[in-house]
């Protein structure tokens, strides 16, 4: 139900940015995704970069100064289904920030040591930013679903907010870059894409572990459940907890029915199934099947060359990596794919003696990138040991040709 809430506007005037308040009818984050749990795929990652501009416009008219209370009760979903940042100083806003206040949400939402460095304000707002998401994928069903790929950089954009890797965001507005481009709202055959998205899952048997949309839900739903109950509680209503186990059995009961939807597959019917999907799209000669056909292929061949160069180095296999990852420079999209391809060839070139091809590599990557601390520190390390190589070379060649 719509209510009537005091939000910040913002108006970008060149660099600077322009504050005003305003009243607006809408519905806070959290009540609209319980009462809408099935979003257009579009309008989410559409509200993921609303947000992080507005934390952005926010810190701009602060001079830096952190919102610091970003979570699904302080954002605020308008008639026309607009993002915007609750104000947390208005009288008006009273009831909203006192459920801020549950320690279910500051727990969860709250990032647990604050100083009054700006970095950490940025941090603060960084982790508020990477929760919120983290619940929103978590408590809806977007349509259509998100690909294995688009919930693999999600992880990854989540976990630099929150902390969880050591390469994390220093700007807000690098996290707009990097999530994911979605373009319509079409929905995509079901069966197709799944069995797509499980072969793309046997390809790439190495990385990072993503946890599946439904343990997510399970648990996000459990603390949203946990914060509700003791507002409840507190006001002498009725918790529903007969109501709420019923509706845990039936997280259960699908989580149990998606494994078994996905048993009963080798690799090789993955890759037999794929091929097949991917010769009807073509044959099908329009342009919507022409597109998906290159977005799958080449998100394909990326990911199963990862696994091949992995799988080359793991078995010594030098050259075949080396070639392996000379092809993910060249097609990879993503700056931190692009650099840990380019600093393993480096290595590996390295390892062969091959220092010369290794500070090439290495001088390339850096006028793709702009710039890479790691790769320049390879760079002036092998620089050092090429003079030294090739005076070591130079004595065994001549040994060798004495001996002939």
């Amino acid at each position: 139900m719509a209510e009537m809430y005091e939000v910040f506007r913002f108006i970008d005037q060149g660099t600077r940015c322009r504050q005003s308040m305003d009243c607006v009818e809408g519905s806070l984050l959290i009540y609209y995704l319980r009462d809408n749990p099935e979003p257009e795929k579009a309008v989410l990652f559409e509200w993921f970069r609303q947000i992080g501009k507005n934390l952005e416009q926010y810190r701009r008219c602060k001079n830096g100064k952190g919102y610091l209370y970003l979570n699904p009760y302080s954002i605020v979903v308008t008639e026309e289904e607009r993002i915007c940042l609750l104000d947390p100083d208005s009288p008006e806003n009273e009831a909203v920030m006192k459920k801020m206040q549950l320690r279910a949400v500051r727990e969860h939402f709250v990032k647990p040591v604050l100083s009054r460095k700006s970095g950490e304000r940025l941090s603060a707002d960084l982790f508020g930013y990477g929760k919120t998401m983290q619940f929103m994928l978590a408590y809806t069903d977007p349509i259509p679903r998100l690909t294995r790929m688009e919930e693999a950089r999600m992880m990854r954009i989540i976990d630099r907010c929150i902390g969880n890797r050591k390469k994390r965001y220093d700007d807000l507005r690098q996290i707009a870059k990097d999530l994911p481009e979605i373009h319509g709202t079409e929905r995509m055959h079901i069966r197709r894409m799944r069995l797509l998205l499980l072969f793309m899952a046997a390809a790439i048997p190495v990385g990072i572990a993503v946890h599946t949309a439904v343990e997510q839900k399970n648990m996000e739903a459990a603390e949203l459940r946990s914060a509700e109950e003791e507002e409840k509680v507190r006001r002498g209503q009725t918790t529903g907890e007969e109501e709420r186990a019923e509706e845990m059995t039936e997280e259960v009961h699908t989580a149990e029915e998606s494994k078994e939807a996905e048993k009963g597959y080798t690799a090789e019917e993955y890759a037999d199934i794929t091929s097949k999907e991917l010769e009807g799209l073509l044959l099908e000669n329009t342009a919507e099947g022409n597109e998906r056909v290159l977005v799958l292929g080449q998100e394909l061949e990326r990911n199963i060359l990862r696994s091949l160069a992995a799988a080359y180095e793991r078995e010594e296999m030098t050259g075949e990596a080396i070639s392996a990852y000379a092809r993910l420079v060249e097609i990879e999209e993503r700056r931190e794919m692009i650099e840990n391809a380019g600093i393993r060839k480096m290595k590996l070139e390295a390892g062969q003696k091959q220092y010369t091809a290794a500070v090439l590599t290495g001088e390339g990557i850096l006028e793709k990138l702009g710039g890479s601390e790691e790769i320049q520190e390879l760079i002036k390390e092998y620089k050092a040991r090429q003079g030294k190589g090739e005076q070591d070379e130079e004595p065994a060649q001549n040994q060798a040709e004495e001996k002939g």
